[in-house]
């Protein structure tokens, strides 16, 4: 069986969604958002987290790997932006605190293994961590399109420390946002 390809560049994207509206939000990211993605070529790979405690910042995090950063500028991905889906397009004013990130991989990567995983945002180039991912934000790019004013919040840094975790953490991890895998797909 060939080896599946391992990805070069990451999206990060960070949010909300408005209290009233959570369960269908992950109605929709797990059944319909997220694996529509999965069908644009060179989108390699998705993973969904949701805060394990109150935090600072954004509940959900989702993380794609991509066979490089090129894939987001491609039309079938920006076909997927301009062109949302009915219940896409319900969604999205009820979304807040989105903060997206591109960025290039130091290694190739697959995605993290684990119930959970431990995120750190720095402003310098951590030590890289085994198995974790270790990931450049580019300065270059694209924001969403149809973003609001207000749905914006600033995740701070350049550089992105994200290492699996294979259980849920006993207390919160100083320094650190930790998050618990959400499933994607059909429920």
């Amino acid at each position: 069986m060939p080896e599946k390809p391992q990805a070069t560049a990451l999206l990060a994207l960070w949010n909300g969604v408005a209290p009233e509206h959570e369960a269908e939000y992950n109605r929709w990211h797990a059944e319909e958002h997220v694996p529509e993605r999965l069908t644009v070529p060179g989108m390699l790979w998705a993973r969904r987290y949701a805060a394990f405690w109150p935090q600072p910042g954004p509940r959900y995090l989702t993380l794609y790997g991509l066979r490089d950063a090129r894939v987001l500028a491609e039309d079938a991905y920006q076909r997927l932006l301009r062109e949302p889906t009915p219940w896409s397009a319900r969604m999205r004013p009820h979304l807040g605190q989105l903060s997206r990130w591109v960025c290039a991989l130091q290694a190739p990567h697959g995605a993290p293994a684990g119930e959970g995983l431990r995120v750190q945002t720095l402003d310098a180039p951590p030590q890289p961590v085994p198995g974790a991912l270790l990931a450049e934000r580019l300065p270059d790019a694209a924001p969403l399109p149809w973003l609001q004013g207000g749905q914006e919040h600033a995740v701070r840094g350049s550089w992105l420390l994200a290492a699996g975790l294979p259980e849920r953490p006993a207390a919160a991890v100083p320094g650190a946002m930790v998050y618990a895998a959400l499933p994607v797909g059909a429920r």
